[in-house]
């Protein structure tokens, strides 16, 4: 590096970035995410949370909403699938919640499977009833939809940026290294409207019937049949992802039993 070559403020913070990468870094493990969000801000300082859980949704066709030709429609959408998103996830006790330009994402903790599951369905129903239907009635031209993924696995966090004083506002947020929040972005991605993909390591905890199979309606009507609700599908030759395969489900909940089944899953992650 030239020391003519930036500025001699930009030198000394990029000194200062290298003394930080040689040293050791700090690592306090961690069971659960920090209910307060007391995240490490100091350098190299940071917390290893185990089997955290990803919920990742985002908006189909987004980019092509213009704030320059249509922006009272794209206000009008981002606020319905954004607003509702984060209220949503909110209303599950998400741990932590980030939106990153169209997208969404809610961290669970490793004991909360259940709990991060229907929190997606209760959105997916929403984004397929409500978000779809509305958005494509006023706005004809564009066909909007949404994208969803889970993953669960352990990750690193600390609080990366500037320090608050008193002349400076906040400049620094969480940094979330590791591969759920990758994996779930990238499952959303490759999924369809009526579609909410699940990494296999995420999909095995599911293991109650009130999860992998229906309540027996079909089409608003009590038939006492219940069906499967996932499919499979082999992604070991996607170098996209770090499993093998992941699960899709593309059921809402039901307009007769959503309530009751939505209340009856959330007890699971207590037994």
């Amino acid at each position: 590096m030239s020391q003519s070559q930036y500025l001699d403020s930009i030198n000394d913070i990029i000194s200062e970035r290298i003394t930080i990468f040689k040293e050791n870094n700090s690592i306090t493990h961690k069971n659960t995410i920090p209910d307060n969000g007391n995240f490490p801000l100091t350098n190299n300082q940071w917390l290893k949370i185990k089997e955290v859980i990803c919920v990742y949704v985002d908006m189909r066709n987004s980019a092509k909403l213009s704030a320059t030709n249509y922006e009272k429609s794209t206000a009008s959408v981002y606020e319905l699938f954004t607003g509702a998103a984060v209220r949503i996830l909110h209303e599950f006790e998400a741990k932590y919640i980030d939106v990153k330009g169209d997208g969404v994402f809610a961290l669970f903790n490793k004991n909360e499977v259940f709990r991060a599951l229907t929190a997606a369905v209760s959105f997916k129903t929403f984004a397929e009833l409500t978000f779809k239907k509305l958005v494509n009635e006023k706005i004809d031209n564009i066909n909007i939809g949404f994208h969803m993924g889970i993953d669960q696995k352990t990750v690193l966090v600390k609080q990366i940026g500037l320090k608050d004083d008193q002349s400076r506002d906040s400049r620094k947020n969480e940094v979330w290294a590791g591969k759920p929040i990758n994996m779930a972005a990238k499952l959303a991605a490759r999924s369809n409207d009526n579609e909410l993909w699940v990494s296999d390591r995420y999909y095995k905890q599911l293991n109650n019937d009130l999860v992998v199979k229906s309540c027996g309606c079909s089409n608003g009507k009590e038939t006492n049949e219940k069906q499967e609700l996932w499919d499979d599908l082999d992604v070991s030759g996607d170098n996209n992802f770090d499993f093998d395969k992941v699960y899709i489900l593309k059921s809402i909940w039901c307009n007769r039993h959503g309530k009751e089944w939505c209340e009856e899953i959330l007890k699971l992650d207590n037994e």
